[in-house]
């Protein structure tokens, strides 16, 4: 008889012993193999196996807790006993994983996204070290945290080193004894492609780091067919690099293209569908900071925008007419369209061209991208920056991880944080053109101490970057002597509403300027022209 690649999800994990090493691809439920996970997870409950397991994967691979609800990816491991060690770009999407690390029951490692995706490039190189300039200078250098996340975290995974004069990041690669990974379809000898996949995130990477590591890779699947039914220009992953194949049992749940839909066409590339105009921003301080930020766009190049507030500045463009001109990207690789939002995040709507993770983060990290738009949590006097590490109210630590920041801000030519001066219960209107405070934030941002530092910005000057922080009501503008404030929105006083609002002075000289006052106004600001378009 034959041999036979396809088993069950049961017989797969079966396979897994105690101790192993598992890498599994994924962005949220992108190319999630969320049937491997769950059945992995029943294996444990029933058997106590397997134990001891290190857990890997350069994104978040889950439901972001109450976003999604079921789809669970790493939450499955969240169990005393079944994993010993994190190693992720992001913990965002598993609350009960990050509850452990934060609670100590595991060692835990936090390393840049694009890293991660780097380092299994470099072990199927059989390469044991990624090296590496990302992370200099933030809480994944070895001279500040080196990427551990709690006290129960002591091995050295980072170390720095010199290279004709420059420093880089050594980043340890450990060797993969299992890989989950997901497509579409296979046939018989593992070859397999990913039509119905909203993105192929590291799939392929992730395959070959764990076959040049002697461990052996599963893949769920849709569907198999006979050997040689595929094309082959349209094989992502060659059936050399599979161990087994395991057809999905309830496509509804565990092969989603995203968590927010089981299929949609538009992500695929295959078809430009019509984009719905969103209803018009309202006029607030979001819109202002939105709008000052997008003053700051080239259109026709790479950019990128992270998720929260600077989702807003592609509705503004849209709004100005000139959403088809921007070159969005994506961290699991698009290039243009519209980015999906929360629960299908990873996704891209009209996408012109789709290309995996690595490469992507090879772009991010060579320096192509013109700007990236993030959020902004927490910032030191020097312009160091924390999205990463955060203090709750009831005073717990709450590690949400860096996930491809680290990557954006340290490449990038232009960076612009996008963030209020104070959080928590800040109320403001727009009125007759002036921006007025009714109800002042509980929190500063702009404080003396950060919690960590994700952004480097003593690395950044070193580097040349254009660094601005646009918050609700005045921009700073990043200098060797720190913050320098640069402009002001018309209404605000910068003494009392600006300087009593931070723990320490910016840089204040005679040549403040006042915002532009077509920010604060509901007519169109005319961004084509002001971009010079």
């Amino acid at each position: 008889m034959a041999f036979s690649k396809i088993c069950t999800a049961e017989e797969a994990v079966s396979l897994i012993k105690d101790n192993d090493l598992l890498f599994c691809s994924g962005n949220m439920h992108n190319v999630l193999a969320e049937e491997l996970c769950a059945a992995a997870e029943e294996r444990f409950l029933k058997e106590g196996h397997p134990r001891d397991l290190t857990i890997m994967s350069s994104s978040g691979v889950g439901d972001m807790g109450p976003v999604g609800g079921v789809f669970r990816g790493f939450e499955h491991f969240a169990h005393e006993g079944m994993i010993k060690r994190t190693i992720v770009g992001s913990n965002g999407a598993n609350h009960s994983i990050m509850k452990m690390q934060t609670e100590g029951k595991v060692e835990s490692y936090n390393f840049p996204q694009g890293v991660i995706e780097h380092m299994l490039k470099s072990r199927a190189k059989g390469l044991d070290v990624e090296l590496s300039r990302i992370g200099l200078g933030t809480f994944v250098d070895p001279r500040m945290e080196g990427g551990k996340t709690n006290s129960r975290t002591t091995e050295d995974m980072i170390e720095v080193v010199n290279i004709y004069g420059k420093e880089y990041l050594a980043y340890k690669t450990p060797k993969i004894d299992v890989c989950f990974i997901r497509g579409t379809t296979a046939d018989e000898e593992g070859n397999l492609t990913c039509e119905d996949e909203a993105s192929i995130m590291n799939i392929q990477a992730a395959a070959m780091a764990c076959k040049a590591s002697g461990g052996i890779v599963l893949c769920q699947v849709k569907y198999v067919v006979r050997k040689g039914a595929l094309p082959a220009k349209e094989v992502v992953v060659p059936g050399a690099f599979i161990d087994k194949l395991i057809i999905t049992r309830d496509l509804q749940k565990n092969h989603r293209m995203t968590m927010g839909e089981y299929y949609n066409p538009a992500f695929l590339g295959k078809y430009k569908v019509p984009v719905i105009q969103a209803e018009k921003l309202p006029l607030d301080y979001k819109k202002v900071m939105a709008r000052r930020a997008a003053m700051e766009l080239k259109l026709h190049v790479p950019i990128n925008m992270g998720i929260g507030l600077p989702e807003n500045i592609a509705k503004v463009a849209n709004e100005e007419g000139i959403g088809d001109d921007l070159v969005l990207t994506v961290e699991t690789g698009a290039f243009g369209g519209v980015p999906a939002p929360r629960t299908s995040f990873g996704a891209t709507t009209n996408a012109q061209a789709f290309v995996d993770s690595p490469t992507i983060f090879d772009l991010y990290d060579g320096g192509f991208l013109y700007a990236t738009f993030v959020g902004l949590a927490e910032c030191a006097p020097n312009g160091s920056v924390n999205v990463s590490r955060f203090i709750t109210e009831d005073g717990n630590v709450r590690f949400v991880g860096a996930g491809g920041f680290i990557n954006l801000t340290q490449s990038t030519k232009n960076v612009f944080f996008v963030g209020t001066l104070t959080v928590g219960g800040l109320k403001s209107e727009i009125r007759d053109g002036k921006l007025v405070i009714l109800q002042e934030g509980r929190e500063k941002k702009f404080i003396k101490s950060i919690n960590q530092t994700t952004f480097s910005a003593p690395h950044s000057l070193e580097i040349g970057q254009n660094v601005l922080y646009i918050t609700d009501r005045c921009v700073f503008r990043l200098t060797d002597k720190g913050l320098k404030l640069i402009e002001v929105a018309p209404g605000i006083d910068i003494e009392t509403q600006i300087c009593a609002n931070m723990e320490f002075r910016p840089i204040i000289e005679d040549d403040v300027k006042e915002m532009d006052p077509r920010l604060f106004r509901e007519d169109p600001i005319g961004l084509r022209e002001l971009l010079g378009e």
